[in-house]
C-alpha cells in the first residue's frame, strides 16, 4: 500500500465524518426528518448496488447467508416491537451500523490494494458515496444521545483507513458482508417504515417520501461512478 492510497482513505473517512457532522449541527426538527429520510433511502440503495453485489460475486452462499441474515433482523425487529418502540429502532439500527462499519473495513482493504493512479472521477465517486453515507449512519442510530451517535458515526468512518492498515481474513470477509447485507437491509427497511408512520400525516407524505426516492437514487448513481 503506498502513501497516497492511505490518503486517498483519509478522504473518503473525513467526507464521512463530515456528512454526520453536518446532521449533528443541523437543530431543525422538520429539516432533520427529511435528512433522516433521505439517510434511509440512501443506505437501502447501498445494500442494494453495493454491499450485495460484493457480497455474493463468485460466492455461491451468498444469498442463502443474506436471507439468514435478513430473517435474523426481521426476528431482532420484531422481539424489539414486543418489548418495546425505541428497542425495535436503537437494536436493528446498531446492527445496521455495524454492517456499514464492516462494509468500510472491506473498502479500506480494497483500496489499499490498487495499483497505479487514483483518477479524479474516481475520488469525485466516492465523495459523493460517504457524505451521504455519513448521514445515514447518524441516521440510522436515531434514540442514542446525540455527541455518541456523532462519535459512532466517526467511528464507522475510520474503519476505511483502519482496512486499509490492517490484515483481514480472506475468507471470512464475504460471508460477514452477506449476512450483513441481509441484516441492514431489514433494518433500514423497518426504520423507514417506522418513520414514515412516526412523521408523516397522510395529506404531506409525498414531502418525506421524496427524500427516500432522492438518497436511493444518488446512493445508487454513487455506486456506479465509485
Amino acid at each position: 500500500m503506498t502513501s497516497l492510497n492511505l490518503a486517498g482513505t483519509m478522504i473518503l473517512a473525513a467526507a464521512e465524518m463530515a456528512g454526520a457532522y453536518w446532521f449533528f449541527k443541523t437543530k431543525n426538527a422538520g429539516l432533520r426528518v427529511l435528512m433522516t429520510s433521505f439517510g434511509f433511502g440512501f443506505a437501502f440503495a447501498i445494500v442494494l448496488f453495493d454491499l450485495l453485489p460484493d457480497a455474493t460475486e463468485h460466492y455461491a452462499m451468498g444469498y442463502p447467508l443474506f436471507a439468514l441474515g435478513a430473517l435474523i433482523m426481521f426476528g431482532v425487529w420484531r422481539f424489539g416491537k414486543q418489548k418495546s418502540r425505541n428497542v425495535s429502532t436503537n437494536g436493528s439500527g446498531s446492527v445496521a451500523v455495524a454492517g456499514m462499519a464492516l462494509h468500510n473495513l472491506g473498502e479500506g482493504i480494497l483500496f489499499a490494494a490498487m495499483t497505479g493512479p487514483i483518477s479524479s472521477l474516481f475520488i469525485a465517486g466516492a465523495l459523493l458515496h460517504k457524505l451521504p453515507e455519513g448521514m445515514a449512519t447518524f441516521a440510522m442510530l436515531e434514540g442514542v444521545k446525540e455527541k455518541t451517535r456523532f462519535a459512532l458515526a466517526a467511528a464507522v468512518g475510520l474503519m476505511i483507513p483502519l482496512g486499509a492498515l490492517v490484515r483481514f481474513p480472506n475468507g471470512l470477509q464475504q460471508p460477514l458482508m452477506a449476512l450483513m447485507s441481509g441484516m441492514i437491509l431489514v433494518a433500514v427497511s423497518t426504520a423507514i417504515v417506522e418513520h414514515s408512520v412516526k412523521n408523516l400525516a397522510l395529506s404531506v407524505r409525498w414531502k418525506v417520501a421524496t427524500p427516500y426516492a432522492m438518497g436511493a437514487l444518488l446512493g445508487a448513481v454513487s455506486c456506479l461512478i465509485g
